[in-house]
């Protein structure tokens, strides 16, 4: 079949195809960034606490 031959059909089925594989590759990468933000909230979290622990010491040092 020659490019001219493609009728508009076809070239639903390909493009529905595509849509389709692209929603699987969308849906992947969506996955993996809903994960990757629970491991960013854990790592502000421990941030704050090492923020909160260097601030104390500097308190703590004032009263030493």
């Amino acid at each position: 079949m020659s490019e001219q031959d493609i009728q508009a059909n076809d070239v639903l089925l390909l493009l529905e195809k595509h849509e389709a594989e692209c929603n699987l590759r969308y849906q992947a990468i969506n996955d993996k960034l809903v994960s990757q933000s629970k491991t960013l909230d854990t790592l502000d979290m421990r941030m704050w606490g090492i923020a909160g622990l260097i601030i104390a010491t500097f308190v703590a040092e004032k009263f030493v």
